[in-house]
């Protein structure tokens, strides 16, 4: 009886912690299409993160990300605005299966934005707060979800795929 009890234990641990959830020395790449309030066009982003260390119910991750748009302005003339910068989330492993990993994180950075490619119109710290989520169709590959808040007007929509190795 107790060896089926362990064994049950064991099986329902294994089970909980293999499928989806991110662990130490996990890393995650992917790319995203933005949905950006201020303007009507995407922008198209890469993140990247590896986690850390665990932490509690879940584990910190420390990455890079970059964003780029372009889209015209009243006087149809075209704008550029790359954002890149560095991201530290926390991500709640502990959710029912683990296939779904919601995180909260931070993002600090620069942001530049120059007219039809010539010299640059403005440009800045980019300080962003986000939250989001990824949802593991597989092992090692993710659906995500993100929603930021920051300056420059930049409060954004994110969908996209990630990649664990």
């Amino acid at each position: 009886m107790k060896t089926s009890i362990y064994s049950l234990l064991f099986m329902i641990t294994l089970t909980a912690i293999s499928f989806g959830q991110l662990k130490e020395g996990d890393n995650m790449m992917g790319g995203t299409l933005g949905f950006w309030a201020k303007n009507q066009t995407p922008t198209f982003g890469f993140n990247y993160e590896n986690q850390v260390t665990q932490a509690g119910i879940g584990s910190i991750g420390l990455g890079a990300l970059l964003r780029y748009s372009s889209y015209p302005d009243s006087r149809l003339e075209r704008f550029s605005n790359v954002f890149v910068g560095g991201q530290a989330n926390y991500q709640f492993n502990q959710v029912g299966s683990g296939k779904f990993v919601p995180f909260l994180g931070v993002v600090l950075g620069f942001f530049s934005s120059s007219p039809n490619g010539n010299s640059l119109k403005e440009s800045g710290l980019w300080a962003w707060g986000q939250a989001g989520g990824r949802y593991f169709f597989s092992p090692a590959v993710a659906g995500v979800f993100r929603f930021g808040l920051g300056n420059f007007n930049f409060n954004a929509l994110e969908l996209g795929v990630d990649f664990k190795f």
